[in-house]
């Protein structure tokens, strides 16, 4: 019998079993360093909040505040980033004249920008379900203009990053090659059935919508019995994938934003421009410039993992809360977000975060 054949069923079995055992307390996860002495990702990120001094701190601060104090009702609604420019007047003219430009009569205009002020002038406490509709209306042809020299050229999530973050997860196993070649398995097409390309690669931290957690547990249930029977090769090549799912919830595009307005995960969504070209920024940013990666094969702290499902849902409410702010940059500015501070700045912290929640989910496997 052939080792994916034995993975599958193993997988289902570890399913059954762990529907029925796990129980609600083991959904905590707890964060730890390894030592005592900071590794050289944290210090590269002290540098940085050095360089950005108290003023640029502060910032940062007030928008985690906001975010943490939106009404749930503004967390869910779609185009959520469009709402968030209310914050912001040269990120509201930019988008006034986005409709400009619109190949509208003067009226459908006049309605547009009229709905979209008053959106804004009620954010963040006045918003209502009512919204919604209009959102959804308007948001996809706001992103449409401003991106429209820009064609969709599919989801990449970190280019290598899904490989990098399972391999420097193995703490130098001799395995470890074995979770970095089948870490990006997952994106291979034909790896999943029709319609769940998208669905499994994403959890909505809001509206509670996506595949990730229920696969990353599910492979990681199956490495954990291949450990356990000493197939350390097949252990490790089921964390790879298990991670992946993992990992996918450290993208802000992949925890916010590909869910409608009555909670319908919408794959259209899921790979709009502004995803497509925020990942393709990081991919070219993973090896040089920002150097994403460095913080990856740096990093040697952990978060301790107790449930691989909650441990993708923390990684996901995570990132959400840096969505609004990359989707108004990324939306703005199509061909120079990338050097606004805070955008390099939230996605290292992300991949930091994600760095520390493999490593915590490869513990979790081999111990």
């Amino acid at each position: 019998m052939s080792r994916n054949k034995i993975t599958i069923g193993v997988l289902l079995l570890t399913m059954l079993v762990g529907m029925a055992l796990i129980p609600p307390a083991m959904a905590s996860t707890e964060e730890q360093q390894t030592n005592l002495t900071k590794d050289p990702v944290q210090l590269k990120i002290e540098a940085l909040e050095a360089e950005m001094g108290e003023e640029g701190m502060k910032e940062v601060a007030d928008y985690l505040e906001l975010q943490a104090s939106l009404p749930d009702v503004v967390k869910q609604m779609p185009y959520s980033g469009l709402a968030f420019a209310a914050t912001d007047p040269e990120s509201q003219a930019i988008k006034m004249g986005y409709i400009d430009n619109f190949d509208v009569s003067k009226k459908e205009k006049k309605r547009y920008k009229a709905g979209l002020q008053d959106i804004w002038d009620r954010y963040p406490n006045n918003i209502t379900t009512d919204d919604y509709a209009f959102m959804s209306e308007l948001g996809p042809m706001i992103e449409e203009e401003a991106l429209k020299e820009y064609p969709v050229v599919g989801v990449r999530w970190y280019a290598n990053s899904h490989q990098d973050f399972a391999y420097y997860a193995c703490d130098g196993s001799a395995y470890a090659s074995y979770a970095e070649d089948a870490a990006d398995d997952p994106d291979v097409s034909g790896f999943e059935l029709p319609g769940y390309r998208y669905y499994n690669h994403y959890w909505d931290a809001y509206w509670h919508v996506g595949g990730a957690p229920g696969c990353c547990d599910a492979y990681a249930g199956g490495a954990q019995i291949w450990a356990d029977n000493g197939r350390m090769a097949d252990a490790h090549h089921d964390f790879g994938i298990s991670s992946h799912y993992l990992s996918d919830a450290g993208n802000p595009f992949h925890s916010k934003g590909a869910v409608d307005q009555v909670g319908n995960f919408v794959a259209n969504l899921f790979t709009s421009n502004n995803h497509d070209l925020y990942e393709q920024y990081i991919s070219n940013n993973w090896g040089s410039g920002a150097n994403f990666g460095s913080y990856v094969s740096s990093n040697t702290q952990s978060i301790t993992v107790t449930d691989p499902e909650q441990a993708v849902k923390d990684n996901a409410d995570y990132s959400a809360q840096y969505y609004d702010y990359i989707w108004d940059k990324v939306n703005n500015h199509p061909d120079t977000f990338g050097s606004y501070f805070y955008v390099q700045y939230y996605t290292l912290l992300c991949v930091q975060k994600t760095a520390k929640y493999n490593h915590g989910l490869y513990d979790y496997i081999m111990t």
